[in-house]
């Protein structure tokens, strides 16, 4: 049998061959020991993270930079439930994400044997956090469902797959497999639809145009389409850097300030591209945006269009083609009131920045390098930083938008300099939130990576400290401490100080941006 492939290795063989896989996130185990076969045998680079929950946000962070899907080779049972918070991450925010995992042998699935790892149906346990969710029992069907995952990734909203394959399968031998061919493509906007969009833009004299995740490729059309149109444009979390910062027309990431959803609500004309909209770009007790204009909406995702609001004109479309197309039709104006627009929001987030965090947002933002990744935690520093802290390029900024969940900036990080190892990076975090995923740091010293990681230290959660205090309940399991971070970065083999004031911390991170080895710094309140 020596011209056959175990199906594990044929697997890793077919995505590297054909869809150029050459890094994947996970921790083997007996399990899973055919798919690493298939690793070793192809020449694919394989990070081995200290928990399942690293793997997952690593590969999210991978592929954030890259824009290709982020691969998981994961063990059966708990190698799959530790991975589902950054599953449901990729879900949330629109991420291509491919898990491969084994499961029960197949004479044992669904049959409550109590073998090692069972669950009941563990590609139903998934499948409402992915495009799709399949168990694998026949091999010949795996190309097609990998040629059907990448449909999804590159022509569809992109989400996580997860695969579940009994290890009796993954062991069985088979030919070469060969790709499944599919006739997929984006979506393009009727030339009629085109026609009615641009007769609304024609007739506004003051549009606005918001932008989200689904213009990470299209940086460049929409900053045409604005300059066009002098449009100023907010971006959503998940936009950072599509539109830099030092764009006359980007208001940043403002979204969530009540002002600024009053002025967009008021608003005669808003394009809407490429995003949901929705609570965690608002911020506003969940309430959806009131238009009482005109919108035009764009979106890959048809579902999406009339989901939050109900468009004057809805284009389902790629962003970057539906921007050209539109650019094309429509006339261009000459006048600087979005440049001013979007002067006036940029200050009014700055104005209505809560002063505590001011200095040391600033000792960040001069000490950045132009091509720095930014990863960021849920903690109180990061919060201000989604608007203040600039972004010049696309694929540079990372965080939880939409679960936000605590603990995904560190593996998020490392994930990102496995994708650029040149480039400088920068991890904010709690020290509450850091602790979820601290194991993680021996992965980035193992690789020796240039992170800087900063934690905010003000001993517990403090922001859920002050919800507490803000609806008069009394504290309880907030006021937590991480004891001694500095000397635990140590044990990791990190080089690591602590700071207690801004000046200091602008020299600390300095010094850590222009070393090409980990560094910790503590920022002590």
């Amino acid at each position: 049998m020596s011209d056959q492939l175990r199906v594990g290795e044929a697997i890793i063989d077919l995505l590297t061959r054909e869809y150029g896989v050459d890094t994947v996130f996970g921790i083997p185990g007996v399990h899973n020991i055919e798919l690493y076969r298939g690793l070793h045998r192809s020449g694919v680079r394989a990070i081995s993270p200290r928990h399942e929950q690293g793997a997952g946000f690593m590969a999210d962070g991978w592929s954030v930079v890259t824009g290709k899907p982020g691969v998981c080779v994961l063990i059966s049972g708990p190698g799959l439930t530790n991975a589902l918070t950054p599953i449901a991450q990729a879900y949330h925010d629109s991420r291509p994400m491919l898990i491969i995992a084994s499961t029960t042998p197949t004479n044992a699935l669904g049959k409550s044997f109590g073998p090692l790892h069972d669950l009941p149906d563990q590609a139903a346990l998934v499948r409402s956090i992915c495009a799709f969710s399949e168990t694998v029992t026949d091999a010949q069907e795996l190309p097609q469902l990998i040629e059907r995952a990448w449909s999804v990734f590159t022509s569809q909203r992109p989400r996580p797959v997860h695969l579940a394959i009994p290890m009796d399968v993954l062991e069985q031998f088979c030919a070469r497999f060969e790709k499944a061919e599919s006739a997929t493509h984006r979506p393009i906007p009727a030339a009629s639809e085109i026609k009615r969009a641009a007769e609304l833009i024609n007739a506004a004299t003051s549009p606005i145009v918001i932008a989200g995740g689904g213009c990470v490729d299209a940086g460049a059309q929409l900053a045409k389409f604005a300059e066009a149109i002098d449009a100023p444009v907010v971006l959503t979390g998940n936009a950072k850097g599509v539109l830099s910062s030092s764009h006359p027309l980007c208001a940043g990431n403002c979204l969530v300030f009540g002002r600024i959803q009053r002025d967009i609500e008021a608003a005669e004309l808003v394009i809407v591209v490429g995003t949901e909209l929705s609570d965690a770009d608002l911020y506003n007790g969940g309430k959806a945006l009131q238009f009482g204009g005109n919108v035009i909406r764009i979106d890959i995702d048809k579902e999406q269009l009339t989901r939050r609001t109900t468009p004057t004109v809805g284009l389902v479309g790629d962003a970057g083609e539906t921007l050209s197309a539109l650019t094309d039709a429509i006339h261009t104006k000459t006048s600087t009131a979005g440049q001013d627009q979007a002067k006036a929001w940029r200050e009014h987030a700055r104005a209505k920045t809560g002063a505590q965090f001011v200095p040391w947002l600033e000792a960040i933002e001069q000490t950045l390098p132009s091509d720095v990744i930014v990863a960021l935690d849920s903690t109180q520093l990061a919060y201000s930083a989604h608007w203040w802290l600039p972004a010049t390029q696309p694929r540079s900024w990372l965080a939880p938008y939409g679960l936000g969940t605590l603990g995904c900036a560190l593996p998020m990080a490392i994930g990102a300099a496995v994708a650029a190892p040149e480039r400088p990076i920068l991890a904010i975090v709690g020290d509450g939130g850091w602790l979820f995923t601290l194991s993680e740091m021996a992965v980035a010293n193992d690789l020796q990576q240039r992170i800087t990681l900063l934690i905010w230290d003000n001993t517990g959660y403090a922001q859920i400290r002050e919800s507490f205090d803000d609806v008069d309940a009394a504290r309880m399991g907030v006021d937590i401490s991480s004891h001694d971070p500095t000397a635990i970065a140590r044990g990791f083999g990190w080089e690591a100080i602590d700071v207690t004031t801004p000046p200091q911390l602008k020299e600390a991170l300095g010094s850590a941006f222009a070393s090409n080895a980990p560094r910790f710094i503590r920022v002590r309140l």
